[in-house]
């Protein structure tokens, strides 16, 4: 192995041990707050948790509740990324639309976020807890709700990304902003108080239900055009 690719291997493994180590700070907030509350612990309980020192989770996030919002993409496992990724590859034969992406993006998307909630685990239980915890913590909520936006350009990225658009392209920007408006729904549904159906199951059908929406609004256009 070439000195080049030595440094290369190095330089993969100490990115892979930071995500591991951001994605596990993040988990053990979440739960956490869901047990105990924003003010139920303290940086110092949760870094003993984790088995970091404080130095580094102040490396990683400059709050607990940036830590609880957590970064999106280390909650998606590496097999189910790298797919994702090489979907619109010369290899994957995919075909592209009139709009420049490729046919399966929404699929491959689907496919993505089922692989990210599996990873996560994170139970109906824990989110009541979580959510209860937000209501007496309000700046927690507000920080919640403002990363919703940071989240979808993380997405974008994501997105233009795997189909070779410039950064913040406008149209990769719109797919994450739509796909972001699904899965919120598809969320809110599986997190319900009397949901017995699978996060997958919900978000097909949301996702069916959109595509027939816009295949009938493409049809009505036609017939008036």
């Amino acid at each position: 192995m070439t000195e080049s690719a030595k440094s290369c291997a190095a330089h993969g493994l100490r990115a892979r041990k930071r995500e591991a180590t951001r994605s596990a700070i993040t988990t053990a907030a979440r739960l956490a707050t869901a047990q105990k509350g924003l003010n139920g612990f303290t940086i110092e309980q949760l870094c003993e948790e984790v088995g970091i020192s404080r130095r580094t989770f102040f490396n990683y996030f400059p709050s607990k509740e940036d830590a609880i919002v957590g970064h999106l993409l280390d909650e998606f496992p590496a097999d189910a990324m790298n797919v994702f990724l090489a979907g619109a590859g010369v290899e994957s034969g995919a075909e592209r639309g009139p709009n420049g992406l490729t046919t399966t993006l929404l699929r491959d998307l689907f496919e993505l976020t089922c692989a990210m909630v599996d990873e996560m685990d994170f139970t109906r239980e824990h989110l009541h807890d979580l959510l209860a915890a937000m209501k007496v913590e309000p700046q927690l909520m507000m920080k919640m709700m403002g990363s919703a936006v940071t989240r979808e350009h993380e997405f974008a990225s994501l997105i233009a990304q795997r189909e070779g658009l410039p950064l913040e392209d406008p149209v990769a920007l719109l797919a994450a902003n739509v796909f972001g408006a699904l899965t919120r729904r598809s969320s809110q549904t599986f997190f319900s108080e009397h949901n017995t159906r699978s996060y997958r199951e919900i978000l097909s059908d949301d996702l069916a239900s959109v595509h027939q929406f816009f295949v009938y609004s493409h049809l009505s256009a036609k017939g008036a055009s």
